[in-house]
């Protein structure tokens, strides 16, 4: 049977561990403008509150930032 500190401490690491897969950059099939390598949505969770609203996208090759409709 596990302590509650040895719970707390599990619990927290699986949702420290979760927080980090779901913000990571994600592929979304776009190519690059700049080298034709895939973009990533950097940030999958926020849309940016523009019309019509946005994701910011990047390339991890060369670097290249920007943003497409969400």
């Amino acid at each position: 049977m596990k302590t509650s500190a040895e719970f707390n401490f599990n619990t927290r690491d699986y949702y420290r561990r979760l927080s980090e897969m779901l913000n990571s950059p994600r592929p979304n099939e776009i190519e690059c403008p700049k080298c034709q390598a895939e973009l990533y949505d950097s940030d999958p969770n926020t849309t940016l509150t523009s019309n019509p609203p946005r994701k910011t996208v990047v390339c991890l090759k060369c670097n290249f930032q920007g943003y497409r409709v969400a």
